[in-house]
């Protein structure tokens, strides 16, 4: 049976949790995201979802409109074209102090994961500001522009990365630019044991994309170093002070220091680098490890790289 879409617009005044909350009715239902769009000017917030619904569209309607009136925003739900999309403007959300920057990644997205992202960025203190689709023909990702305590908001989004089934990267705002950075591997969690045709051509990718390469291991004994084309590879003691060292090494600033890792393991190495990519590190050992080739390692690090 044909999924049917539906064009879901919330309009009301801008305040925490209300995203969530949108979010968690839709989830209730078989709903795979397809396109969404969040706008604030001044205290008013506009989010525009287009859903593709396999089931009731009148039950998906009442369970948006009763919890559209019980946190006091408007709602429309309409028919939309399966052609139909969201219009996105084309510029992105102005920096500002006080503002994190949040990319949430996957092959298709879920309303509960985006649902999940909205009530921990709520949970802390903080307020989703903008919202937008960017995908590629792979990868489907969101942009969100965050305020709130930046600190509280990487932790929360780093462990949400590891329950939701979505890789998700959570940095200071900015403009992408052409400047080097220095992507930073959590070796434990995202590299083999044994030396990867796959991991050294995300290397190459990664430094053809303007990257250093390096790797940091618990266990330096347990994953490749330099057969795979990393700039560095170094055991952790202090893993502040190795981020610190790395980027005078290799003649990075310590603003473009990207970590990559898993949202539990490597909560330390996320949390102390400028900007965190919290991936499914199960997936990419696994895809390291296939002789076919077939599944994707660590692609959705190079996605994020063209967007951050």
């Amino acid at each position: 049976m044909r999924p049917t879409s539906l064009l879901v617009t919330v309009t009301g005044r801008d305040r925490p949790g209300v995203t969530a909350v949108i979010f968690a009715a839709l989830a209730a239902h078989d709903v795979d995201v397809r396109d969404v769009v969040q706008t604030t000017s001044g205290l008013r917030a506009q989010l525009a979802i287009l859903v593709d619904l396999r089931g009731d569209t009148a039950a998906l309607r009442h369970s948006v409109s009763s919890t559209a009136k019980a946190v006091g925003v408007e709602v429309q739900v309409i028919a939309a074209g399966h052609d139909a999309h969201v219009v996105h403007s084309a510029r992105r959300p102005r920096s500002r102090v006080g503002r994190s920057r949040a990319v949430a990644v996957g092959t298709t997205l879920r309303a509960g994961a985006l649902g999940d992202i909205a009530k921990r960025v709520a949970d802390v203190g903080g307020n989703i500001q903008s919202m937008r689709q960017a995908s590629d023909e792979t990868f489907t990702g969101v942009e969100m522009s965050l305020d709130g305590d930046s600190a509280r908001l990487r932790a929360a989004l780093i462990v949400s990365a590891a329950e939701i089934g979505l890789d998700v990267t959570v940095g200071p705002p900015g403009r992408h630019t052409r400047d080097r950075r220095l992507l930073v591997l959590d070796a434990d969690a995202v590299l083999p044991s044994k030396p990867s045709p796959r991991v050294a051509n995300f290397v190459g990718a990664a430094h053809r994309a303007g990257c250093s390469v390096a790797a940091v291991a618990r266990r330096p004994a347990s994953a490749p170093g330099t057969d795979v084309g990393l700039d560095a590879f170094v055991a952790v003691d202090d893993i502040e002070d190795t981020l610190r060292d790395l980027a005078v090494d290799l003649d990075v600033p310590a603003s473009r220091v990207v970590a990559v890792g898993d949202g539990r393991d490597s909560a330390r190495l996320l949390t102390s680098a400028e900007t965190a990519i919290a991936v499914d590190t199960a997936a990419a050992r696994r895809a390291a490890a296939d002789p076919s080739g077939g599944a994707a390692y660590l692609d959705s690090v190079l996605y994020v790289l063209g967007r951050i």
